[in-house]
């Protein structure tokens, strides 16, 4: 009877340290049984924009990775399209669109709230800066989650764009659920770059990307 009793408090003890751990991770339940779709763009043999050794494709999931984390801490479902340096190709041939399509196909047969896609800006010159969100309409929701977490960014980050309706991206005008593109910075921009690499900003940008989120789901805009 003895032995019994000693198991059975075992495994209450296993429980009660299981549900203590979850509610230390969970900072609070704003996004609880929320499915998100994370997208680190690029990734394998495509390294997107390169600047001076400095991978779009690795900085992409550096934030990927604490956006996860930071969602999960809220009570979110978090679902990747990447977890690792590798794309979602399953041929040589056309292997960029392949990728694309395969993103597609997993977000939209996931039944997710929505999906955040992160990329990296580039161009030839400079001068050139800012973080700046992309939407299709697709979807009815896009422009007000484009609108909503553009919103929260500008209250704690500088250097944001307006928000710049898109159809011309093969996945995002094919996504069916809500989402959206935000390029966080340009690579080709000393300045971008460097505050880009730095883990500070990195977290506060997704603590404001998943502000903006909350607001979504809530309905809250300020403006």
């Amino acid at each position: 009877m003895s032995k019994y009793n000693n198991i059975v408090l075992f495994i209450f003890l296993i429980i009660l340290f299981s549900f203590y751990k979850v509610e230390a991770f969970v900072k609070d339940y704003s996004l609880l049984g929320k499915i998100i779709y994370l997208d680190a763009g690029h990734g394998g043999a495509d390294s997107g924009a390169i600047s001076n050794n400095i991978y779009e494709k690795n900085l992409n999931l550096e934030i990927v990775d604490k956006l996860e984390s930071e969602l999960l801490s809220r009570g979110a479902i978090v679902l990747l399209t990447r977890d690792g340096d590798y794309d979602l190709s399953t041929t040589n041939i056309n292997r960029k669109k392949d990728d694309l399509y395969s993103r597609v196909k997993l977000i939209n047969n996931s039944n997710c709230d929505l999906y955040i896609s992160i990329h990296l800006n580039s161009t030839t010159s400079t001068k050139w800066r800012g973080l700046q969100i992309f939407y299709s309409n697709i979807n009815e929701n896009n422009k007000f989650l484009a609108e909503t977490i553009n919103n929260s960014l500008i209250k704690d980050i500088k250097n944001v764009r307006e928000i710049k309706k898109s159809n011309n991206y093969y996945m995002y005008k094919n996504i069916t659920t809500p989402g959206i593109l935000i390029e966080v910075g340009f690579l080709s921009n000393p300045n971008d770059k460097y505050l880009l690499k730095q883990e500070e900003y990195q977290y506060k940008l997704v603590s404001s990307i998943t502000d903006g989120i909350v607001n979504y789901f809530t309905g809250k805009f300020e403006k």
